[in-house]
């Protein structure tokens, strides 16, 4: 029998408060999914990291002012601050994306120790720092399919928060290896050095070849274009730089594959489930090139973008059982267009650009700096200033990024106001095949970033109240069974939680899904974490002790 949505007023009062009260919440068990015979079974949700409506425009202006595809898609806005703060970081901005909570400024899916911000839900007295359930362990638990797509490397903020838990955005390592024993089945991006040892410093200090692990696993782990489309499986990870992949302006598209044709194969193989499937597609370096100033950098991010938006978009259409929700984290650099010319004199500069400030390093310097503005920038009417800058920038090995997007800025009317994130309310694109979008969720055209996590729940009839009270159980629940529980720091880079009763013993590798149960390895349905002092395991790891 198919599931009916519930779309009356009266109903969705039930479910959550209009904006003005605040972010939605409703009672597990009262709702259902999908929309007639429409059922939702799949979301794709789209991430633009640091995106700005203005970030938007402009790409729109780049293109002669022809709409986006995404155009047609706007439906609100959402307020992305965190719970200390007016303004977010990626990290609580996408946590409250993924698990519909919003959290404190650089952590990781963990409920909050400080709240300082209004309309935010208190956390509950030893609950502090607490693992969030991501909508993507909640859907790999109800037996979907998952995915996480990105231009960044894996460890970045918005990738991160989806599939493991910490105390800081920082904690690579903890996070690499998280994600890989989360068993994400599709993963595509950056960021290879931080699987494997080495002498790098994105390589890991452990020892541990994290890509053993996958391909143990049933992995197919690839690191080319050509491989990934060779791939055979629909468990695979690829992963096409050390660090972070190009800019889609900048990419040799023989050997790396763009954010839309990333989209494509991820949906094409999780798409085989028939439960369905979660993804989220990031577009990482909108917010990059934001923080750098660099218009070219932007138009180069929001188009490849609006490509791979497209492609879910099409997909979703054929498929009558997908919804596709685009929205940002935050909004970076207080993009301003103040352009009196017309469209034609800024297109005039900017037609002459072939690659970002990036796509630049390595190849410019003193002596060839004139010749490389002019073939790759088009600017032929560098004055004495400008030059002096770019000289004294590459001399010192400053951020040239600045300068170069200055410079294209100062000819097309395009200032930024900071180099840091801004308080900006965010767009909100969406696609529902009954045309049930966020705000329709919440009845209001402003709604909170947390309101869109707790809508991607209820269109995929994820119980997440119940799931926040099971998945994650403080260790203290095995002392409660007379239990001893300590930390074993003798390999310092992978401890292991210990647990004794009686002639019991249980280890529990830290950032790892399997239990140790008096010499036999057993696979958890989650991870086992150490976060603040505190430990963090599943209740099936606490019913191993009897």
């Amino acid at each position: 029998m198919k599931k009916k949505l519930i779309c009356s007023i009266s109903s969705l009062l039930l479910l959550g408060s209009v904006f003005a009260g605040g972010s939605a919440s409703y009672a597990s068990g009262t709702v259902t999914a999908g929309a007639g015979d429409n059922e939702v079974k799949n979301v794709i949700l789209f991430v633009t990291d640091g995106t700005s409506l203005n970030a938007i425009n402009l790409a729109r202006w780049y293109q002669g002012g022809k709409p986006l595809f995404i155009d047609k898609y706007f439906t609100g806005l959402s307020r992305t601050y965190a719970t200390d703060s007016l303004t977010t970081d990626s990290a609580a901005g996408a946590t409250a994306l993924a698990t519909g909570h919003k959290i404190k400024s650089e952590t990781v899916s963990i409920l909050p120790d400080t709240i300082t911000m209004p309309f935010i839900e208190a956390t509950n007295k030893g609950e502090e720092n607490k693992p969030l359930p991501t909508i993507l362990e909640a859907a790999k638990l109800a037996g979907k399919g998952t995915g996480l797509v990105f231009t960044s490397e894996l460890t970045d903020a918005t990738p991160a928060v989806f599939a493991s838990h910490a105390a800081s955005r920082d904690f690579a390592e903890s996070i690499s290896e998280q994600m890989v024993y989360n068993g994400v089945d599709v993963l595509l991006g950056g960021g290879s050095d931080y699987l494997v040892p080495g002498k790098e410093e994105t390589n890991r200090t452990d020892g541990e070849d994290l890509t053993k692990v996958l391909k143990s696993n049933g992995y197919e782990y690839v690191t080319n274009k050509k491989d990934l489309l060779n791939t055979k499986t629909n468990k695979v990870w690829g992963l096409f730089q050390p660090e972070a992949l190009d800019a889609d302006f900048d990419l040799n598209p023989n050997e790396q594959p763009s954010l839309a044709e990333m989209t494509k194969v991820a949906i094409d193989k999780l798409s085989t489930n028939e439960k369905g499937f979660f993804m989220m597609v990031e577009a990482s370096q909108i917010d990059w090139f934001g923080h750098d100033n660099d218009p070219v950098g932007i138009i180069s991010e929001v188009l490849a973008f609006d490509k791979a938006f497209q492609t879910a978009v099409e997909f979703a259409e054929k498929d009558g059982h997908t919804a596709v929700i685009s929205t940002s984290d935050h909004a970076t650099g207080g993009l301003n267009m103040t352009n009196y010319d017309s469209m034609d004199d800024l297109r005039a500069t900017l037609k002459g650009i072939k690659h970002t400030s990036y796509g630049i390093e390595g190849t410019i310097n003193e002596s060839n700096m004139v010749k490389v503005l002019k073939e790759e920038y088009g600017l032929t009417d560098l004055t004495k200033e400008e030059i002096a800058a770019v000289k004294k920038t590459l001399k010192n090995e400053e951020n040239l990024s600045v300068v170069i997007g200055h410079m294209i800025g100062e000819r097309i009317g395009v200032s930024f106001s900071t180099e840091d994130h801004t308080a900006d309310e965010v767009g909100i694109f969406a696609y529902h095949p009954k045309n049930f979008k966020p705000t329709d969720f919440m009845q209001s055209g402003i709604i909170m970033n947390s309101d869109i996590g707790k809508y991607i729940q209820y269109v995929l009839g994820i119980d997440y109240s119940a799931l926040e009270k099971t998945l994650f159980v403080s260790g203290e629940a095995f002392v409660k069974k007379g239990a001893t529980v300590t930390i074993d720091k003798s390999n310092k880079l992978n401890p292991v939680i210990v647990v004794k009763k009686g002639s019991q013993l249980l280890k529990l590798p830290i950032d790892k899904n399997i239990a140790i149960m008096d010499g036999k390895t057993v696979q958890l349905n989650t991870l086992n974490l150490f976060i603040v002092s505190k430990t963090w395991v599943s209740q099936e790891a606490i019913d191993l002790i009897k």
